[in-house]
Formats: C-alpha cells, sequence, structure tokens
C-alpha cells in the first residue's frame, strides 16, 4: 500500500487487489453500498463489479473512514477492422461518499488512478458511464469516443455485425444507456473503429 497524496483531511493509498484484506474489503463493500444503493445487493456480496480489478485508489480520513474509491481492470481490448491491441486501464466502481463530495476528491483521485496507469504501462483509461456524468470526467480530461462496444455475453447468440461485416458470436452490445470514454496516455488518440472489449465489462 502506497500513499500517493493529500486533499483535505482525505489521504489517498494505491492498494494492489492481492493486498485487499478482509476488513478492508467489509469496508469497501459498505462505502460501494452508500454510493450504489441500486446496487446494494451486489455490493453486499463482493466490493467489485464484473472484473476482479488490478489495484484500488482508496481515499480515507484522519479517522481511517473511506471517504473515496476508485478500482482499475486490466484488459487488452481489439479496435477496428485491423484489430489494433489497446491495453487499457478500465475504470469501475468510482465514487465519493456523500459527505466528502464537492471537496475536489474526485479528480485528486482519479489524477491518481491514471498517473499509476501510466506508471504501469497501460495504453489509455477507459470507462463507461450515464450521459449525464459526461461533463464531470470531461472536467478531467476523459474524451467521448463515438463508436460501438462489443462484450462478451455466454446467452448472446445474435448475429450484431452489419452486412458485410463479419459475425460476431457471444457478443452483445454495451448498454446505450452508458457512454463511453477514454483517457489519453501512451495512446493519444483512440485508433478508430469498433472496440471488442475481449471479455464482460467492467
Amino acid at each position: 500500500m502506497k500513499t500517493k497524496a493529500k486533499q483535505n483531511d482525505t489521504r489517498f493509498y494505491v492498494i494492489d487487489e492481492e493486498d485487499i484484506s478482509g476488513d478492508l474489503d467489509k469496508a469497501l463493500r459498505k462505502s460501494l453500498v452508500v454510493c450504489f444503493p441500486a446496487d446494494r445487493e451486489y455490493y453486499h456480496r463482493q466490493s467489485w463489479w464484473h472484473c476482479v480489478p488490478v489495484y484500488r485508489v482508496i481515499g480515507k480520513d484522519d479517522k481511517d473512514s473511506i471517504t473515496a474509491h476508485v478500482a482499475v481492470v486490466e484488459r487488452s481490448v481489439t479496435v477496428g477492422r485491423d484489430l489494433l491491441k489497446v491495453h487499457v486501464a478500465g475504470v469501475q466502481s468510482f465514487c465519493v461518499l456523500p459527505d466528502h463530495r464537492g471537496t475536489g476528491l474526485s479528480s485528486k483521485m482519479m489524477s491518481i488512478a491514471m498517473e499509476e496507469a501510466n506508471r504501469r504501462g497501460f495504453d489509455a483509461g477507459l470507462l463507461f458511464c450515464r450521459d449525464q456524468l459526461q461533463t464531470v470526467y470531461d472536467r478531467m480530461g476523459w474524451r467521448k469516443l463515438d463508436t460501438a462496444v462489443y462484450m462478451f455475453d455466454d446467452k448472446a447468440c445474435c448475429d450484431l455485425a452489419a452486412p458485410g461485416e463479419p459475425r460476431r458470436e457471444g457478443k452483445t452490445f454495451i448498454s446505450a444507456k452508458n457512454s463511453t470514454m477514454f483517457y489519453p496516455l501512451r495512446t493519444r488518440q483512440f485508433p478508430p473503429g469498433d472496440i471488442d472489449l475481449n471479455g464482460t465489462d467492467w
């Protein structure tokens, strides 16, 4: 666990997933239930969404209570007709606890998460958000991608391809409710074309 910075009364830590203790996992689940009440049943069981992260950035106050959290997933996605591989840091479960919102924690935490992604050699950050959150991520340096995104779905057997395109058996579109955004790291411009997540969303 590495202390990276301090914002107000919050200290930020970068923690590899293998170093998440049982007590910390329990505290994370409680915090995520507060931040994502619609998904409370899910977060009661586990502290990550569809994919296990490789590291997290966690904010704690001087009472050692969690104030903010983001998890980062590692994935090699395939882009466009040329099937270019992009090594992405997938952002999941990004949140600030209600009593600490409006204090700049979200921007600081995202900056630390992407600095760490760059240090670890990721090409770009990638996240999916509701349209109303686009402006929030815009301010943090994220850019919207207007492209189709496919993910693995073992129940999907339909042909999602346009005429003349190859079939994508076992793939489904990511929800139309979500916008796709990327953060430039080693890749300054995301390659054009559809994105295949080569797995589930995160």
